[in-house]
């Protein structure tokens, strides 16, 4: 299912949302591709892990959140504006659109953050 994301601009300054609507002009569509299914594997990893009792501290989460990162970076390029829309808008869950849901379980958003601050 598609989300229409319109509603995310307003977490974002205007030189972010420029930023953002540049790059999704000029990327490459096997790019956005490679990336959309770069993070298909690794919400399903980390919902595995979730709910398998991996331990966030482990090396295996730590890699899993080291790919969090990385992934993140793609979108961010080092922009901190970019970053600084991207957790307004994950950590606004009581403004969000009633027929949005996040991509990943409550379960799997405490597991990943867990181990980021473990990896950190």
């Amino acid at each position: 299912m598609q989300n229409d994301w319109d509603w995310t601009q307003k977490y974002y300054s205007e030189e972010a949302r420029r930023k953002v609507e540049e790059r999704r002009r000029n990327a490459p569509r096997e790019i956005v591709e490679r990336g959309e299914r770069d993070w298909a594997a690794l919400l399903a990893e980390v919902e595995a892990a979730s709910s398998t009792g991996v331990d966030p501290s482990s090396e295996a989460a730590r890699a899993l959140a080291q790919r969090w990162r990385n992934l993140l970076a793609q979108f961010t390029q080092g922009e901190a504006d970019v970053q600084r829309g991207l957790n307004r808008l994950w950590s606004d869950t009581t403004h969000w659109p009633s027929d949005f849901k996040r991509p990943w379980s409550d379960a799997a958003d405490a597991f990943i953050k867990k181990a980021m601050n473990c990896a950190s």
